[in-house]
C-alpha cells in the first residue's frame, strides 16, 4: 500500500564545495619509507608547495604549528631532520587531498553558496569571498584578561548562571575546558558554599545587574559585612563561573569582537590606564577584520589576514588559531527540479526504513520512567527533573545515572536487512538495490503511527559527468550527512547571504505549529569547550530565545518557567507561564552528546522525544560486519559500500609486508581504489593506488587499530560542477500532526516509606505467578481493615528493557500514617507465607507519588483511588469466576472493560458510544468461542440489573455493581477539573493491565472483544 510523502523542499538549497584551485602537484608515487628519496624529493616538493601563497595561507589558518614547522623546514633545509621532513610531507600532502576531494566548509579549503533551481547551470570562479572573525579561544583568553582589572569590572553587567544547581549546600555550574583542550573532555563541576550572601547575590542576579549596584544592594541586605568581604564574594562568584560578566558575548551574536569592544567602551574602559591600551588594540584588530571583510581581492585579503593575524598574537602572546573564517564560493548554481525531488523521495524513504521510528531507545525509556513515577499530565520543572532527586538525565547522556545504552536484541528488521546482505553476497553484487518490497520488509511499525520530525536537513552529493547529462537526469545522488535534530548545518553560514537569503533560512530551521499552541526557540548556549564557539555563533533567527549560562537577548524564555510533561504517545516542553509548547531549535550542527552540555542536549530533545529519528541509513546488527556492500534507492546510493580494516587484518607497522598484505585485501574485498578513511569525525579521502595515499592510511590504522573504508565518487562524478561539491536542503513535514498537550496538573507529593499514609509494596517474580499471589491478598487487606483505608494493585512491565524484571504493585492507603509499621510488618509476614507458599517473595517498599495530572486532584483524586480499589475486587472475582466457570480471563477482561465504558458516562450509552471512539478498530477475524463468552457476559452485566434471581457469578455482578457506583462518583466529581471522557481510555487500560498484564499485542484484541460487547450492550438498550 503506497504510503504518503512526508517531507517536501523548505525552498532553500545550499550548495558545500571545495575551493580547490586545481593545479596541485602531490606526490603521490613519493616511497616514504626510503629516506634519501623523502630529503631529496620530499623535500623539494615541500620547497615548491610551501612556496605557493595559497597554501601558505590556507595552511597557516588551518594549522599555525604546521605551518611555524614548514617555516623552520624550508628555511634550512639541509639540516632538516629525515623524521620532521617525512611528517610534514605527509601532513601537508593530507591537508592537500582534503582541499582536493572534500566539499565540507573547513578554512579556506571549502565554502558555500546558495542554489536555485531551474535548467541546470554552473559557473564557478576564483574570486570567492572570505569572511574573517576572531578566533573563539583567542576572544577568551581577551575577556580573561579585561575581567581582571577591578575597576572595569566593578562597572559590568552581571547574571546568574541558570544553568547552576544547589546541591548539598554548594552552588554547583559547569566548567568549561580549558582552551586548547581535546575533544573529549570530561564533565568537571565549580562549586561555591551557597551561604546566604551567595543566595542573595544570585538572586539579584536572576536578571543582569551592575556589578556595583550588586554590591548595594548585598550591603543593604547584610549590613554587618564589610565592604571587602562582599567584593570578595562577588569576585569568587565570578572567578567560579556562578557570575557571568556582560564580556562574553551570548551565542547569538556572530561579532565577538565588537561585542566585547562595546560593553568596555560602555563601562568606560577608556578611562582606565591598565585598560585604555588593550581596547585600543582591540579596536585596531577589529579596523583590519572590518577591512578584509569587504575586500574583493584575494591576494589583498590574504595580506590583510597575514598582517591581523600578527597583530593579534602580539596582543595574546602565545595564541596559535587567531582567525575563524568562512567562505562564501564565487559560483552561479542552478539545479533541476528532478535532482532536488530525487532528494525528498530519499529523505521519505530513509525515515521510512528508520529504526526508531518512534524515538530513540533511550528517550522510550525515559517516558515511560516519567509517567510511571509522576504520571501522565503531571507538569514537571526541568530542573526539579533533571536533578538527581528527578530522573536525572536519560541513558547515554553526561553525567546520567545510566551512562551507556545497552544493546537492542535483534529484530525482524535486523534479520530482513541480513538477507538482503547475503543474498547480494551470493549474487557477487556489490550492490542492494532497494525494492518498495525491500522497504516494506525494512520497516518497523506501522508507517501511519509514525511522527515524523517537523523538519530536517539532508545532505547528498550529486553524481554526473556534466550539466547536460543532469538536466538529463542522468545522475545519482549520494547521502553525504544528515545533522540530528534538532540541529542545522546551514545556520551557521547565514551571515554569508544577503537579507532575502537569511530570510528564507530562517524561515527553513523553525516551522510554525499548524495549531499555533507551539512557540519555536532559539537555543543558545556556550559549547563545552571554548573553541567550538567558531562554530555555534549564530545570528538570532527566532524571535524567542532560551538561552543557558550566557547574558539573555531576544524575548528571553526563562529556564524556570518550562517543564516537562507527557501523555500516552510523546513528552512536551511546556511554558508554564503560558501553557504553550515549546519546540527549542539549535541553529549549528555542534555534536550533542560530548560537545554541549547535557541540559542543553536535554532541552533540544525533550520536545520531541518520541518523534522519528531520522539520520543515515541504520544497517541495525549488521554494523559489525567487515563489508557492507552499497545500498540504492532508484538513483539515490542511501549508504556507500564500506569496509572495516583493523591492525590485524595487516602485518604490523614495522613489517616489510605491509603494502603486498594490503594490495591482497584489497583483492580479497574488492574494495576499489578510491576510498574515504573514516575514524571518528575524520574523514580523509585516498586513492589506493597512491603510495602517498598507502602512507596516509597505513599512519592512521596504526593510530586508531581500526578504521573505515566507504567507496569514493570517481572524478568523472564531479562532471557538472567540476570539483568535490555536496547540496544541503532543508526540508519540513507536509502534514505536521496536532499535538495537543495532555490535561496538566502539578505532580504529586512524593510519599517516602517511613511515617507516610502510603505504603507501597513491589513484588518481584515471573508474571505467571501474580494471579497466586493476588488470590491471597483478601485475607491480608482483611487482617489491615483497621489500619487501611483502602488498597489496589497493578501489574508492572518495562516494555523498552523486556529483560527487566517484572512486578506486582500493591498499594495501601493508611487511615493514620502511625500504622506504617504495623502494616510494613504485616507485609514482611505475608513474603514470608509467600515463601512456604514456593511462590515469589521478593518484596521491597518504594517511594509513592500520586498522579493527578492523570486523575485529577483532591476529591477526584480520592474518587479516583475507589475506583482503582473497586476495580481491583473486580480482577479478582473475575479471577474466581474464571477458576469456577471456566470462563477465559480475557473474554471477562472484556466484558468488564465495557462496563466500566457504561458506568463512566452520563447515560450507558454514552459510555459505550466513548468506548468505540476510544478504541480504535482493528481489522480481522475475532475468535469465535471468545466472542461469544464476551457477549453472554455482556448479557449477564445487563440483566443483573434487574431484581430477579442472581446466577452464580453473583460475586463478579456485585463487584461490578460497586465498582458501577464508584466510576458514577468519579465521572462527577472529576467532571469539575475536566471533560472525563479523555479519561476513558486510561481507566480502560488500567482495569486490562491489572486483569490480565501488559502486553500490547494481547490487549489489542481484547479491546477488540471490548468494543464487540460495547455494540451488544448498545443493541440491548435499543441503539446502534
Amino acid at each position: 500500500m503506497p504510503v504518503p510523502p512526508v517531507f517536501q523542499r523548505a525552498g532553500v538549497v545550499m550548495v558545500r564545495a571545495t575551493t580547490d584551485p586545481g593545479d596541485f602537484d602531490v606526490p603521490s608515487q613519493l616511497d616514504l619509507a626510503d629516506d634519501a628519496l623523502v630529503l631529496h624529493d620530499g623535500m623539494a616538493w615541500l620547497m615548491k608547495t610551501w612556496a605557493r601563497s595559497d597554501v601558505r595561507d590556507a595552511l597557516s589558518l588551518a594549522s599555525p604549528t604546521l605551518a611555524a614547522q614548514l617555516d623552520r623546514i624550508t628555511e634550512r633545509p639541509d639540516t632538516a631532520p629525515v623524521k620532521a621532513v617525512r611528517r610534514a610531507v605527509i601532513s601537508v600532502a593530507g591537508y592537500l587531498l582534503r582541499w582536493q576531494r572534500r566539499a565540507t566548509p573547513f578554512g579556506l579549503f571549502a565554502g558555500v553558496t546558495m542554489a536555485a533551481e531551474g535548467a541546470g547551470s554552473v559557473a564557478v570562479g576564483r574570486r570567492h569571498r572570505v569572511i574573517a572573525r576572531v578566533d573563539s579561544e583567542w576572544l577568551t583568553a581577551v575577556i580573561g584578561r579585561l575581567e581582571e582589572y577591578p575597576l572595569l569590572r566593578r562597572q559590568l553587567h552581571l547574571v546568574a548562571d541558570n544553568t547552576g544547581v544547589v546541591r548539598d549546600g554548594r552552588f554547583i555550574t559547569a566548567r568549561r575546558a580549558d582552551p586548547g583542550s581535546g575533544k573529549a573532555v570530561p564533565l568537571r563541576d565549580a562549586s561555591v558554599r551557597y551561604t546566604a550572601p551567595v543566595k542573595a547575590a544570585l538572586a539579584v542576579a536572576a536578571i543582569p545587574v551592575r556589578y556595583d549596584d550588586l554590591a548595594v544592594e548585598l550591603a543593604e541586605q547584610f549590613p554587618a559585612a564589610r565592604p571587602g568581604q562582599i567584593t570578595t564574594v562577588l569576585d569568587n562568584l565570578l572567578l567560579q563561573g556562578a557570575l557571568i560578566s556582560a564580556l562574553r558575548p551570548p551565542m547569538t551574536t556572530l561579532d565577538g569582537l565588537t561585542h566585547v569592544i562595546d560593553t568596555v567602551t560602555a563601562a568606560g574602559g577608556e578611562q582606565f590606564t591598565d585598560v585604555a591600551p588593550l581596547l585600543r588594540d582591540l579596536e585596531k584588530v577589529r579596523e583590519l577584520i572590518d577591512q578584509h571583510n569587504v575586500v574583493d581581492d584575494p591576494v589583498q585579503a590574504a595580506a590583510i589576514r597575514a598582517s591581523v593575524m600578527q597583530r593579534m598574537r602580539e596582543v595574546v602572546p602565545g595564541s596559535q588559531d587567531v582567525l575563524a573564517v568562512d567562505v562564501r564560493l564565487d559560483a552561479q548554481i542552478r539545479l533541476p527540479q528532478q535532482v532536488l525531488a530525487e532528494a525528498v523521495e530519499a529523505a521519505n524513504v530513509l525515515l521510512r526504513v528508520s529504526t526508531k521510528p518512534f524515538g530513540s531507545t533511550a528517550w522510550q525509556d525515559y517516558r515511560s520512567r516519567f509517567r510511571a513515577r509522576y504520571g501522565q499530565g503531571a507538569l514537571v520543572p526541568v530542573r526539579d527533573l533533571v536533578a538527581d532527586s528527578g530522573l536525572g538525565y536519560p541513558t547515554g547522556y553526561l553525567g546520567a545515572p545510566r551512562a551507556h545504552p545497552s544493546w537492542r536484541a535483534i529484530n525482524e528488521r535486523d534479520a530482513a536487512f541480513l538477507a538482503l546482505v547475503q543474498r547480494a553476497a551470493l549474487d557477487g553484487r556489490d550492490e542492494i538495490s532497494l525494492t518498495d518490497a525491500d522497504v516494506e520488509a525494512l520497516t518497523v511499525g506501522e508507517p501511519a503511527d509514525v511522527i515524523p520530525p517537523a523538519r530536517i536537513e539532508l545532505g547528498v552529493a550529486v553524481h554526473a559527468a556534466s550539466i547536460e547529462a543532469l538536466d538529463r537526469g542522468e545522475f545519482r545522488l549520494r547521502f553525504a550527512a544528515a545533522p540530528g535534530m534538532p540541529t542545522s548545518m546551514a545556520g551557521r553560514f547565514i551571515h554569508l547571504f544577503d537579507k532575502h537569503q537569511q530570510a528564507q533560512m530562517a524561515a527553513a530551521c523553525a516551522p510554525s505549529s499548524p495549531s499555533g499552541d507551539a512557540v519555536a526557540v532559539q537555543l543558545s548556549f556556550p559549547p563545552r569547550r571554548p573553541h567550538n564557539e567558531n562554530v555555534t555563533r549564530v545570528p538570532q533567527l527566532l524571535p524567542d530565545v532560551l538561552a543557558l549560562a550566557e547574558h539573555p537577548t531576544g524575548n528571553p524564555i526563562r529556564l524556570d518557567d518550562l517543564a516537562v510533561t507527557a501523555d500516552a504517545d510523546q513528552m512536551y516542553l511546556v511554558q508554564i507561564s503560558t501553557g504553550r509548547r515549546v519546540i527549542p531549535n539549535i541553529p549549528h550542527a555542534l555534536d550533542t552528546i560530548v560537545q554541549s552540555p547535557p541540559l542543553a542536549r536535554f532541552l533540544a530533545e525533550v520536545a520531541d522525544a518520541r518523534t522519528a529519528v531520522f539520520g543515515p541509513l541504520d544497517v541495525g546488527a549488521a554494523r559489525t560486519l567487515p563489508y557492507l556492500p552499497r545500498v540504492r534507492y532508484r538513483r539515490t546510493i542511501l549508504a556507500a559500500a564500506r569496509w572495516l580494516l583493523t591492525t590485524n587484518d595487516l602485518p604490523s607497522r614495522a613489517g616489510q609486508g605491509w603494502e603486498p598484505a594490503l594490495q591482497a585485501w584489497q583483492r580479497q574485498w574488492r574494495v576499489p581504489a578510491r576510498v574515504v578513511l573514516c575514524h571518528g569525525e575524520f574523514r580523509q579521502p585516498l586513492n589506493l593506488d597512491h603510495r602517498l595515499d598507502r602512507a596516509l592510511l597505513r599512519r592512521r590504522l596504526a593510530q586508531a587499530g581500526r578504521v573505515e573504508l566507504q567507496e569514493d565518487a570517481q572524478p568523472e562524478d564531479h562532471g557538472w560542477i567540476g570539483r568535490a561539491a555536496e547540496l544541503l536542503i532543508p526540508m519540513l513535514a507536509t502534514a505536521p500532526p496536532r499535538r495537543p498537550l495532555p490535561h496538566l496538573a502539578p505532580p504529586g507529593r512524593l510519599q517516602v516509606p517511613g511515617n507516610t499514609a502510603v505504603v507501597q509494596a513491589r513484588l518481584a517474580g515471573s508474571p505467571a505467578r501474580f494471579d497466586d499471589i493476588i488470590r491471597h491478598l483478601p485475607p491480608l487487606t482483611a487482617s489491615l481493615r483497621g489500619e487501611v483505608r483502602r488498597w489496589w494493585i497493578r501489574r508492572q512491565r518495562d516494555l523498552v528493557r523486556m529483560d527487566a524484571d517484572q512486578h506486582l504493585i500493591l498499594v495501601l492507603r493508611l487511615t493514620e500514617p502511625e500504622h506504617h509499621a504495623a502494616v510494613t510488618a504485616a507485609l514482611a509476614a505475608f513474603a514470608t507465607e509467600l515463601t512456604a507458599r514456593g511462590l515469589p517473595n521478593q518484596l521491597s517498599l518504594v517511594p509513592y507519588q500520586d498522579h493527578p495530572g492523570r486523575y485529577g486532584y483532591d476529591e477526584a483524586l480520592t474518587a479516583a483511588e475507589d475506583v482503582f480499589c473497586t476495580d481491583t475486587a473486580c480482577v479478582i472475582a473475575q479471577m474466581a469466576t474464571a477458576d469456577d466457570l471456566g470462563i477465559a480471563a480475557q473474554a471477562l477482561a472484556a466484558a468488564s472493560m465495557a462496563r466500566i465504558a457504561a458506568a463512566f458516562a452520563t447515560d450507558e450509552s454514552s459510555g459505550n458510544q466513548a468506548l468505540l471512539r476510544c478504541l480504535p478498530q482493528q481489522p480481522g477475524a475475532l475468535d469465535r468461542t471468545l466472542c461469544e463468552r464476551t457477549l453472554q457476559l455482556v448479557d449477564l452485566s445487563i440483566d443483573a440489573r434487574q431484581p430477579q434471581p442472581r446466577t452464580a457469578a453473583e460475586a463478579l455482578v456485585d463487584a461490578w455493581l460497586a465498582r458501577d457506583t464508584a466510576l458514577r462518583r468519579y465521572f462527577r466529581t472529576v467532571a469539575v477539573q475536566r471533560d472525563p471522557v479523555g479519561l476513558l481510555p486510561t481507566l480502560l487500560r488500567d482495569h486490562h493491565i491489572r486483569a490480565l498484564g501488559v502486553d500490547p499485542t494481547f490487549e489489542q484484541s481484547t479491546n477488540r472483544l471490548a468494543r464487540a460487547a460495547a455494540l451488544r450492550a448498545l443493541a440491548r438498550i435499543g441503539q446502534r
